[in-house]
């Protein structure tokens, strides 16, 4: 009896914590620390919070809950002043601070009922403040009224105490019940994450309505929960822009100080749950340390044993919600971190110059350096650029280590000095080694990486413009020699890896030698220094000991991977940070003068142009739209002016033509008028600031004909319908499958270089802007097309003049004058050499008149051909789109173990079988030295130090096999089963490309295509390997593990059965959802690509439109859409390693309560032994699913490699493999009977019953309105189209459809349409075979009048890139390649129609000169050209409807005589 007054006593008046002897805490300490602690904290967040309310709108409509929660908390302030007054009134059980407590608890209460009608009222969510205040309070409560009534007290107290903690369980529950089902209609939409309350979140319970969705269907991008309101990227743009402009730009690194400013809270989040994370972690070793003592200790109670084992479940429970919480913060930090670059870079590249523009380093900075998956848009890039996939979101994700690791290796050494003394200077040397290792060895990997990433550039730019031009390449026979040249590069690329994958096996050793070297060091220094001390090893302090540097080696292998991610980040920010500073556009153009005599405001940067003591232009009325005044402009500041010393004056309604010889600077003249091109001198001004604009590469997105005609405008069908009659596009529509909602695909791949220019057109007029500017629209057309526009458009009765439209058009269509009211004519350095009307400068001895071309009035518009008055077909369909979904859904819920079967044969068998080994050797080994350990104390324990040396020898050795077999396992994947899938994948795939029909090309878009060798074959590189490793590792570390936890503890082995069920049913559960959300975020990112990349190409032309904010909005939609599934991947992977957690929190419990229940049936050493195992036992099976499903993921571009090979048709049919003479063709004789030809063996006919005989030497021109079958029958010749049985064409007699096609297009001469480069010198490009010499490829260059270009940017040793020529001077250059490739037979497609008609005369005159005696078929529109030919066919609908020479044809009435005079 005296016992229990003294420990109440001693309860009353002592802090404690625990009364001794007893198994509870003091109540002075309960009072203090359990109840005025978190009532105080509580009174000090609860101003805040309710100020934050304040003002805020209603959210919800009336409901019951309020009144409940309402209820409720009045109820519990009751009972707390009832508590108040018998604390005052009962001298019971009370200490010095009872009544404190009390009166918190009050104030606590009154705060609490204000705090939830605010919260309930102007919050979505249930208030976490009060959740946690209950959820911390309630177990406290709990734990008083236990000690309440272990001492007793009055009746009355303890029934208000009891009463009031089971109002605070209803409070609880009410608070937590969420309010979707009552939120105002405008919030009831939202994202489940924004509505749900501080449980459902940490649990992640709003996930699994979206993983049974995934599970029992096919997702969609319409399935996932939108994206939360502070992380739309309309609001990261506005933050972002609004700290970088008032950032510090001088500083050092100041976007990516700036990038964690804008981001500043949801970084800050992060902290609190990785300071909890690390302390669960650490109090781990303490509870393991106390119950090895427990197992040891006989006279232990039991009760301390189950403490123990509450303790365990609590800390792991702890630590799984902290971690799910630390990495969900963390997550949502790295997706606001993407948004906001995506969106900078996006409007940065916007507003930026035309001579600043590079289009591959803006898609660079916001495919890889912003962090997008693994070189998605690699072909893109150019080679000098380095992509580093995933640089600054990889490294943001582990930013918080570079704070926390340290930390953690503070404590953990500080525990190590605890247990083993001196020796924890051990460990703390292998980290330091590895850490300086790591840092030393990061700028050769720098190097070495970027020599690689140079080198898979090169080869995927060449592969990006082969692909891009399949349809020339294959016309000109070098698609074996593009195929050896790929495949070179493919090898050279490889080899160039080399080093940084040997690089990479040391980072591996070091970055694991904490791990597994870690603990030798430290047992080894402890050897030693018990040999002079006589300190022995016992069982508590080495399991203590190893647990720590388990749990430190986690940690420290994060930072070490984590510091080269940082120092790419870093450069990544550093090349992001330099594009944002890179020169803005500045529209040199100022306003006219309005009649009213006032000057509208100046643009800023008129300090760049040199002024001139010019007069400024008054308007005498508002008749004059533009104006420049001695105007230059150049493609640099302070470069060489392209146009130099322009005066012009545009007139509203004025048709104005500008003309010059090839690269003369037309273009440049547009692009300056518009403001894009910079001024060197002078000035422009202009009354027109938005503008349509036809650019001479037509600008055409990736959608269908309909909506690239309407932009962004709003559909009108009479205008539609008379702007698509005015282009002149009725009849190609017609054809078309879809009509009016036919893809045209990436970059108008389907259409004709002509339809592409009546697209872009088109789409100027649908717009009904004042001002059109044109440049060089008639290249690609039909003479009769061209009469159809003309006199649409710019005849007396066409549009523009109707609908008083201003025209200024650049054109090589000279014959087209008469139509101009003014005309600019330059000269070939880029001045007037003279302008005025038709009419006057056609007399006056100048340019114009010296232009020998068949002039052409006006006209009436004429039908362009059949489809005219029928209805058009304007309903738009996603049939395709609805196919390629289809084929995705049926590979995208399951594996195929086929798949593995391919890859490993591809790396080779025996490689496969020594990683296979090195694993389970790395993984038995490792997990052999715990084991160890156990007999080794258990050896100590009996026979002292005398057997340190020999069980550490033992140690010793296991832990070098260890590493050897990790090092090994490593060094056979990256060096040798990496390189041999490399070579021999990426051969099968450019073999199955260069196979592939032309119809392959026609009907599949080029980037899909491309991706297959970039970001596939990068995949295939890097992310499977590496998560074949980490899986694998992964494996043998949970079986082993399992292995020594049911060694140590052997009714423990009865879980194992139910954990691979739990697992393997989790696996299946997640892996569904996964995948499919991996898919959906590759595919949300695509049209975020596309339309990056659209805006890329057609700059100019949406600035022109004055589109460009519009383009920002689509930009930013798109990037919300493409952030949904790729934050949700973020957050299901934590799903998945919260379930695990809580599975291995069980496992913890289950196995202590063994411990407690079987302690003497178990060795201390195995309770040490198992427990070791527990603590990471949930990381090694979280990494078994993840990396599996990063695995399965990565082996996707496996699968696709397969389905692609397997499904893509070959052009080489069998029987077409006849020899043919080495000479052929030797005389150039062609005969074509009954040839029918289509895209594909099932498809519709393009060409019909063609019979034509061609005599050697005979020189043939084919003609014909756009669409009639003209490119078709140039291809079919060329073997690019599929003939029916029936069909015969023979060339000297051979039968070439009897040949192999690559051999029958390497022995015919070609000039394509479109001219084809490849990535090279200037020889390179002229003899591709390397047949002749420098002075024949010198005299060819010569002929056709380039040589002094060539000669002055380099010679023949210069790099041929896009820029060198003009689009004139790239024919020309094609020209001479033809010249020096001979062959019997040349056919020219289109090939002068992006001349002037002085160079079309030049390439006429030596077509005839040095291609005299062979057989020339020609592609003509230009009919002038044509008319000295020995025969002319002219085509209709695919069939051959004449075939006679020009003059008979010209003498009769004929289809050729009216398109010749149309």
């Amino acid at each position: 009896m005296a016992s229990n007054h003294s420990s109440l006593e001693f309860s009353l008046n002592s802090f404690g914590p625990t009364v001794p002897n007893e198994f509870d805490f003091t109540i002075l300490f309960e009072n203090t620390i359990l109840s005025i602690l978190p009532s105080a904290l509580l009174l000090l967040v609860l101003p805040f919070r309710i100020f934050t309310l304040h003002g805020k709108p209603r959210k919800v409509s009336k409901s019951f809950l309020y009144e409940n929660k309402l209820l409720f908390l009045v109820a519990f302030a009751c009972m707390q002043t009832a508590l108040l007054i018998l604390n005052a009134a009962t001298p019971v059980l009370r200490t010095r601070s009872s009544i404190a407590a009390a009166t918190l608890t009050l104030v606590d209460a009154v705060g609490l009922c204000l705090l939830s009608h605010m919260e309930h009222m102007h919050s979505i969510r249930p208030s976490a403040i009060i959740n946690v205040y209950l959820i911390i309070t309630l177990p406290f409560d709990v734990a008083r009224s236990r000690t309440l009534l272990i001492h007793g007290t009055t009746q009355i107290f303890g029934a208000v105490f009891t009463s009031a903690l089971a109002i605070k369980v209803l409070i609880l529950v009410s608070e937590a019940i969420e309010k979707r089902n009552i939120l105002l209609d405008q919030y009831r939409y939202t994202s489940p994450e924004v509505t749900s309350g501080i449980y459902n979140r940490s649990f992640f319970f709003w996930l699994n309505h979206l993983m049974r969705t995934g599970f029992t269907k096919v997702l969609v991008n319409d399935d996932l929960y939108p994206i939360d309101d502070d992380m739309t990227s309309s609001v990261l743009l506005a933050r972002s822009e609004k700290t970088w402009k008032a950032a510090n730009k001088n500083r050092s690194q100041a976007l990516f100080w700036t990038t964690i400013r804008a981001n500043i809270v949801a970084f800050s989040y992060c902290i609190f749950p990785r300071l909890c994370v690390i302390g669960f972690r650490y109090a781990q070793p303490f509870l393991l340390e106390r119950s090895i003592k427990f197992a040891n200790n006989p006279e232990d109670p039991d009760r301390v044993g189950w403490a123990l084992t509450a303790a365990f479940g609590l800390v792991f429970f702890g630590l799984a919600i902290s971690n799910g919480s630390y990495y969900h913060m963390d997550y949502r930090f790295v997706t606001s971190v993407r948004g906001s670059l995506v969106s900078l870079i996006y409007a940065k590249t916007m507003d930026l110059s035309i001579t600043a523009l590079d289009e591959s380093v803006a898609v660079t900075l916001m495919a890889n350096d912003t962090g997008e998956a693994s070189f998605a848009l690699m072909w893109f890039m150019k080679p000098r650029l380095t992509p580093i996939s995933e640089a600054i979101c990889q490294s943001f994700r582990t930013l918080h280590e570079f704070w926390a690791v340290p930390m953690e290796l503070a404590i953990a050494l500080f525990l190590l000095h605890q247990q083993l003394g001196l020796a924890f200077l051990a460990p703390a040397a292998v980290a330091l080694i590895s850490t300086v290792g790591i840092l030393a060895m990061a700028r050769y990997m720098g190097r070495a990486q970027k020599v690689w990433m140079e080198g898979i550039q090169t080869r995927v730019d060449v592969t990006a413009s082969m692909l891009g031009s399949m349809k020339p390449c294959k016309m000109l026979g070098f698609s074996s020699i593009l195929t050896n040249i790929i495949q070179g590069l493919r090898i050279a690329e490889v080899k160039l890896s080399n080093l940084y994958r040997r690089l990479l096996c040391v980072r591996v050793l070091f970055g694991n030698s904490t791990q597994i070297l870690a603990p030798l060091a430290t047992f080894t220094l402890f050897v030693i220094i018990a040999s002079t001390t006589g300190e022995t090893l016992n069982t508590s302090s080495a399991y203590t000991a190893l647990s720590l540097i388990t749990l430190l080696a986690e940690p420290m292998n994060t930072l070490v991977m984590a510091i080269p991610l940082l120092n790419a980040a870093l450069a990544s920010f550093t090349r992001i940070e330099s594009f944002l500073k890179s020169d803005a556009r500045k529209d040199h153009r100022l306003p006219l003068i309005d009649p009213a005599g006032q000057i509208w405001s100046i643009p800023q940067g008129n300090e760049d142009i040199e002024l001139q003591s010019l007069k400024s232009p008054t308007a005498e009325s508002s008749s004059i739209l533009l104006v420049a005044q001695n105007a230059s402009f150049a493609w640099s500041e302070g470069g060489v002016p392209a146009i130099r010393d322009l005066n012009l004056v545009l007139k509203r309604h004025q048709l104005c033509f500008v003309i010059g010889p090839v690269g003369c600077g037309k273009s440049t003249l547009l692009k300056g008028l518009l403001g894009e091109t910079p001024s060197s001198q002078g000035f422009v001004y202009s009354n027109s600031p938005d503008t349509a604009f036809v650019d001479q590469t037509s600008w055409v997105r990736n959608g269908t004909i309909q909506q690239n005609i309407l932009g962004i405008s709003p559909f009108e069908e009479p205008w539609y319908s008379k702007v698509v009659h005015a282009c002149g596009l009725e009849a190609d529509i017609a054809i078309l499958p879809k009509g009016h909602s036919t893809p045209v695909g990436s970059a108008g791949i389907s259409l004709s270089g002509g339809q592409k220019q009546r697209l872009a057109l088109a789409r100027a007029l649908y717009a009904r802007k004042e001002l059109i500017i044109i440049d060089d629209v008639f290249s690609g057309l039909d003479a009769s097309t061209e009469d159809h526009i003309c006199a649409s458009l710019l005849g007396k009765d066409g549009l523009f003049r109707s609908m008083g439209i201003t025209v200024l058009l650049a054109t090589h269509a000279v014959q087209r004058l008469s139509f101009a009211d003014h005309i600019v004519a330059l000269d070939s350095t880029g001045r007037v050499v003279e302008q005025g009307s038709f009419q006057h400068l056609r007399n006056t001895g100048g340019y114009v008149q010296s232009l020998a071309s068949k002039l052409k009035g006006e006209g009436t518009a004429k039908a362009s051909g059949r489809g005219n008055g029928g209805p058009l077909k304007l309903t738009l369909t996603s049939e395709d789109e609805e196919l390629e979904i289809a084929e995705l859904e049926i590979n995208r819920q399951s594996g195929d173990l086929a798949v593995y079967k391919y890859y490993f044969r591809a790396t080779g068998w025996f490689n496969t079988a020594a990683f296979f080994a090195s694993i389970i050797t790395f993984g038995v080994a490792t997990k052999m030295t715990e084991f160890l350990l156990t007999y080794w104390t258990k050896a100590v324990d009996s026979r002292g130090n005398e057997v340190n040396t020999f069980y550490l020898g033992l140690y010793a050795m296991l832990a070098i096999t260890g590493m050897f077999g990790l090092c090994l396992a490593v060094y056979m994947v990256a060096l040798k089963m990496v390189p041999s899938s490399a070579q021999l994948l990426h051969e099968r795939l450019l073999n199955t490309v260069m196979g592939a029909p032309l119809s392959f090309f026609t009907t599949t878009d080029t980037g899909i295509t491309t991706n297959r060798f970039s970001q596939d074959m990068t995949i295939i590189d890097t992310e499977l390997p590496y998560s074949l490793i980490d899986f694998c590792f992964a494996m043998i570390g949970v079986i082993m593990g399992a292995i020594l936890m049911c060694l140590s503890a052997g009714y423990f082995a009865i879980t194992v059965p139910p954990v691979i069920l739990l697992v393997w049913v989790l696996q299946k559960y997640y892996l569904r959802t996964s995948r499919q959300m991996r898919l959906l975020d590759l595919e949300a990112k695509s049209p975020l690509y596309s339309h990056f990349i659209e805006s890329l190409s057609g700059l100019v032309t949406i600035r022109a439109f004055g589109w460009g904010e519009t383009f920002k909005t689509r930009n930013l939609a798109l990037l919300d859409v493409s952030q949904k599934p790729y934050y949700l991947l973020f957050c299901i992977q934590r799903w998945l390693a919260l379930a695990l957690d809580l599975l291995v929190m069980a496992l913890a419990v289950i196995l202590m309560s063994l411990v407690v229940k079987l302690r003497s049936e178990i060795s201390a050493g195995f309770v040490g032994l198992a427990l070791l195992n527990v603590m990471s036992f949930n990381e090694n099976l979280a990494n078994i699913i993840k990396t599996w499903t990063n695995l399965e993921t990565s082996l996707g571009a496996i699968s696709r490699l397969i389905s692609f090979s397997g499904h893509t048709a070959s052009e080489n049919l069998p029987g077409e493999d006849q020899p043919v003479p080495d000479n052929w063709p030797m005389h150039g004789s062609i005969e074509i009977k009954n040839v029918s030809a289509s895209y594909t063996s099932d498809d519709n006919l393009v060409i019909r019953n063609l019979n034509m005989s061609i005599q050697p030497g005979e020189k043939i021109g084919i003609c014909g309105r756009s669409g009639s079958g003209k490119s078709s029958l140039i291809t079919t010749l060329f073997r690019m189209l599929e003939v029916t049985e029936d069909s015969s064409i023979t060339i000297d007699g051979i039968d070439i459809t009897k040949l192999p096609r690559e051999t029958v297009r390497s022995r015919l001469n070609a000039i394509p349409q479109e001219p084809f480069f490849i990535r090279g010198t200037v020889r390179a490009n002229a003899d591709p075979l390397h047949q002749h010499t420098d002075a024949a490829i010198v005299s060819a260059i010569k002929k056709v009048h380039l040589w002094d270009i060539v000669n002055n940017k380099g010679g023949l040793d210069a790099l041929l890139d896009a820029e060198f020529f003009s689009h004139g001077q790239r024919q020309l250059f094609c020209l001479a390649r033809a010249i020096l490739r001979k062959s019997k037979v040349v056919i020219l497609d289109e090939a002068t129609s992006n001349v002037d008609t002085k160079s079309d005369d030049l390439m006429q005159e030596i077509i005839r000169k040095e291609f005299h005696d062979c057989t020339i078929i020609v592609v003509a529109h230009r009919l002038d050209t044509i008319l000295d030919f020995d025969r002319i066919a002219l085509l209709s609908e695919g069939e051959l409807k004449e075939f006679d020479a020009p003059q008979a044809l010209l003498g009769r009435a004929s289809a050729f005589r009216e398109l010749y005079n149309s």
